[in-house]
């Protein structure tokens, strides 16, 4: 459920990492930053899009016994938060406009199987079912967080290290954390924005995802769906669309 994708990788946000810089925005290079956008945005709504399929099948084929009395009001409200998980799931898919939109098609795709699983095992016994595995903050398309393993007495004499410290920060995959403790900067989800590099001129950057003003973007306050339980239900009263980055002063990224 949490496999790499591995085509993710290609896109690097050294271009948007930092203030823009007219150099790195010549018409050439906004070429090769669309065309590898388009290439990752076609391999990622086809991914998402089977993902999405897959679990409205299990959804569908999946028998649970919405008026059994053995279901308490808590597995009914777990039960209702799925279904409304996978329509967000489906509508976010329909109306993407850039890959943090297909990514979190998928993860409210598979949140919505771990709450459906939750309440069967709820109705089969299971006093606390087992929680989810966490989600890379980086890209929640990663393997699952790590949380590092730290003493419960840590020696006075000991202090966490500055890249430690930036690795504890965030929840993150082993591969993210390693890079971050090398010094290095992790595999970032981007974002596709525009910006203005002269009165009459845009170009678009790739960015992290969460780095996307909130005002523009639903998903980078939520790691693209992966925390909270609130995203289902702003979904589905459009709020993902008003808060888009075709709101933005200089234009859009959305695709026709």
């Amino acid at each position: 459920m949490f496999k790499r994708w591995w085509f993710v990788g290609q896109l690097r946000t050294d271009r948007g990492a930092g203030p823009v810089r007219r150099k790195g925005l010549s018409r050439e290079a906004q070429h090769l930053v669309i065309a590898e956008w388009e290439a990752a945005y076609e391999r990622l709504q086809r991914i998402a899009a089977e993902r999405v399929a897959a679990v409205g099948d299990v959804l569908r084929e999946a028998e649970l016994p919405v008026g059994d009395a053995a279901l308490d009001s808590a597995a009914r409200r777990d039960y209702q938060w799925a279904l409304d998980a996978f329509g967000a799931a489906g509508k976010v898919l329909d109306e993407a406009g850039d890959l943090p939109d297909l990514a979190a098609a998928a993860v409210l795709a598979e949140r919505a199987l771990e709450r459906f699983a939750a309440v069967h095992a709820r109705l089969a016994g299971a006093a606390h079912p087992p929680k989810p595995a966490e989600r890379c903050y980086y890209n929640p398309l990663h393997a699952a967080a790590e949380r590092p393993h730290r003493p419960e007495k840590r020696s006075a004499k000991r202090r966490v290290r500055p890249r430690e410290a930036a690795a504890d920060r965030r929840p993150g995959c082993a591969s993210c954390r390693r890079a971050i403790l090398a010094g290095q900067a992790p595999d970032v989800l981007p974002a596709l924005i525009p910006v203005r590099v002269s009165r009459l001129r845009k170009a678009r950057v790739l960015v992290p995802y969460y780095s996307v003003p909130q005002k523009w973007s639903l998903w980078s306050l939520s790691a693209c769906g992966a925390y909270g339980d609130e995203w289902p239900a702003l979904v589905l009263r459009g709020e993902h669309r008003r808060r888009s980055v075709t709101s933005a002063p200089a234009g859009g990224a959305r695709r026709a």
